[in-house]
């Protein structure tokens, strides 16, 4: 068994085969005491990972980084569970476009879909800062989707309210309901809410 500092590095493939490569890794791993829990349980991971890193690609080009000090490996399930992501996106570049970070994260290795929960941030390269208490990245749409009351923060212009759809890069986004606009002053305090629709937060 690997030391628990060994970085487990996997590039995620079709469902099945990334499933048969993290069993082919259970060498380098680090598994989880089931000592420590219910077997009875759904809880109980079948293989646990410190320091991990998983890359999804396309046709050869990254789309997403997902590092985390640890990770969690539920086969019935096939979800991925990870303690603290840090979540790069790129573009069909390979540019960094915006990095994501939470509390815990999950991957749907069937719908291949991200889940980020706890203190939600988006930093995009523009600056732009996203902030929320759940978000999903809808793989098929590569698009990120919020129910939750979300802050988004564009410069001095700040929009809140419920519900979100963009992109990833925070370009273009549009909060669903109960919008708000307000502009910070120069010491960085809110001013009073703005007159008008400001639903969308694209350019």
């Amino acid at each position: 068994m690997a030391d628990s500092s060994r970085k487990a590095f996997l590039r995620f493939m079709p469902a099945a085969v990334a499933l048969a490569a993290l069993v082919a890794l259970s060498g380098s791993c680090e598994r989880s005491d089931r000592s420590r829990g219910n077997i009875a349980t759904a809880d109980v991971p079948d293989q646990e990972f410190s320091d991990f890193t998983t890359v999804e690609s396309d046709s050869g080009r990254v789309r997403w980084r997902l590092i985390a000090p640890v990770a969690r490996l539920y086969n019935a399930r096939k979800l991925l569970a990870a303690d603290e992501p840090h979540i790069e996106f790129y573009d069909q570049a390979g540019m960094l476009t915006s990095v994501l970070t939470a509390d815990k994260g999950e991957y749907n290795q069937v719908t291949h879909d991200l889940t980020a929960l706890g203190r939600v941030v988006i930093t995009s390269q523009d600056g732009y800062v996203l902030e929320t208490e759940s978000l999903v990245w809808v793989n098929q749409l590569n698009e990120i989707h919020s129910e939750n009351f979300v802050t988004f923060t564009r410069g001095r212009d700040v929009l809140t309210g419920y519900g979100l759809r963009g992109d990833p890069e925070l370009r273009n986004v549009e909060i669903q309901r109960d919008v708000k606009a307000y502009l910070r002053d120069d010491d960085g305090l809110l001013r009073q809410e703005i007159d008008g629709d400001a639903r969308s937060g694209g350019r």
